[in-house]
């Protein structure tokens, strides 16, 4: 299943009001639509498409699930039925899923949400990048990307070592004059600031 936008369109199925309050204030009241006793179908759930349908099992048998259920596309909508905890479990997940990949955050991975590492955010950014030039017949990705992080590389270093070009060199781990050179052809501009 692929997520068609940040915003989750989910059906829950569950008469216990705790669940519902749950998945309304992690998704908002526009995205979870809740089934009216429990596990009916609303009326224009038929003309809706949902990311997710969510159902409560509590007492129910297999063929009133198998009934219910069966209009739902697996391929095109995630569906679990289970108890209340299953429930609960699954809103965390889908929250944490349906967060927007550019909150990843560089850390040192020592808290929870903040073990995103430069490589995966990378991967993530680059993915992008490669699937866009892809679609548009885009040619010679490999130069392009490289001047694309390196002229922010190059920045970022050289505000960090305050426009001192032998520091930034040094940082980056090339001779003075390939950083020189690179400066030119990036187009970078070049301040040094004054010691004080």
């Amino acid at each position: 299943m692929t997520l068609r936008s940040s915003t989750l369109n989910i059906l829950l199925l569950s008469t216990d009001s705790e669940i519902q309050t749950h998945y309304k204030d992690l998704f908002g009241e526009q995205a979870v639509t809740i089934g009216r006793d429990g596990l009916s179908f609303p009326k224009d759930s038929a003309k809706r498409a949902y990311d997710a349908v969510i159902v409560e099992s509590k007492a129910q048998s297999a063929p009133d699930l198998g009934k219910l259920l069966g209009g739902i596309d697996p391929a095109r909508t995630l569906l679990v039925v289970g108890s209340r905890t299953v429930l609960k479990r699954t809103a965390t997940s889908l929250h944490a899923a349906k967060a927007p990949k550019a909150d990843l955050s560089l850390s040192n991975g020592n808290g929870p949400g903040q073990s995103a590492c430069l490589e995966s955010i990378l991967e993530h950014k680059v993915g992008d990048f490669v699937k866009g030039m892809r679609n548009g017949s885009g040619r010679n990705l490999h130069p392009m990307l490289i001047a694309a992080v390196e002229r922010p590389l190059i920045l970022l270093t050289l505000r960090e070592t305050k426009g001192n070009q032998i520091q930034a060199a040094e940082l980056l781990g090339l001779n003075r004059n390939t950083l020189r050179k690179k400066i030119l052809d990036l187009d970078i501009p070049v301040k040094r600031a004054r010691a004080s």
